[in-house]
């Protein structure tokens, strides 16, 4: 179907998605999370693609945050379905058992912080800027920010962050565990592509186990996560890539796997 407020592009393996409102720092409407939810159902069921990378289009901004006017026109009731569908499509990226990536070009604020949080990694221009400004406007966030930040960056820094709606730099969420990877800017890409390739070099199916496995060290009781890990484990024995992973590893070649 086509998209109006993103951008799909297509390589081996790989699903890349810009958000494609350059001309409002790419904010985020209703419109463009229901087209995100449409391709992350497609990518989900998807065997061809094992990665998504998420950026913005533009050299400017990954996402400002929530479009501002959409949120000036709305009232109580519209609030309720707009907050239930952020949440459930953050929800959604969470449980996709394959990497999601953020790539971030440029402002993370708001949403777009939010957005880039709710991704398996985030790799950074060292342009970038992240904050969470909602309070400067009368509001919280509705993307799901308050659950994921604080057990990311802890509970004083997240809400120092909500507090003052400070931005910071790209080292600093570096330094805070927010960025996985800081760049120059004129790299970004390549370094995100040679990041992807990394993990492709291992066995998909195990990807995704893992993912799922962190995810839920972050809510799940550890006793519960102890059985889970061990259930998956077992799991791995029934796939091809396991067979191959160690006959490869005892041959002493790189293996080929096929997500099967």
């Amino acid at each position: 179907m086509p998209f109006k407020d993103i951008i799909v592009e297509k390589e081996e393996k790989v699903l890349i998605i810009k958000i494609n409102r350059p001309q409002v720092l790419n904010a985020l409407r209703m419109d463009t999370f229901l087209e995100l939810e449409q391709i992350l159902k497609d990518f989900a069921e998807a065997d061809e693609y094992w990665a998504m990378m998420i950026t913005g289009e533009g050299d400017r901004a990954f996402s400002a945050g929530g479009d501002i006017k959409a949120l000036n026109s709305m009232d109580s009731s519209d609030a309720v379905g707009f907050a239930s569908l952020t949440h459930r499509i953050l929800d959604l990226m969470e449980n996709i058992p394959k990497p999601i990536i953020a790539v971030v070009n440029g402002l993370a604020l708001g949403a777009g912080c939010d957005l880039t949080i709710a991704c398996d990694l985030v790799i950074a221009s060292e342009k970038a800027q992240f904050g969470q400004p909602s309070a400067s406007l009368g509001i919280t966030t509705p993307f799901g920010g308050t659950q994921r930040l604080p057990r990311i960056v802890g509970p004083k820094r997240a809400k120092q962050l909500f507090f003052t709606g400070r931005a910071i730099d790209a080292e600093e969420a570096l330094r805070f565990g927010l960025v996985n990877i800081v760049v120059k800017h004129e790299n970004l890409w390549l370094e995100a592509r040679k990041l992807v390739e990394r993990i492709f070099r291992h066995a998909p199916i195990a990807i995704g186990f893992y993912k799922r496995l962190v995810n839920f060290s972050s809510y799940g009781d550890i006793g519960e996560g102890d059985v889970l890990e061990s259930e998956l484990f077992v799991k791995c024995f029934e796939t091809e890539d396991k067979g191959e992973g160690t006959s490869a590893f005892i041959e002493k070649r790189r293996p080929v796997f096929r997500g099967r």
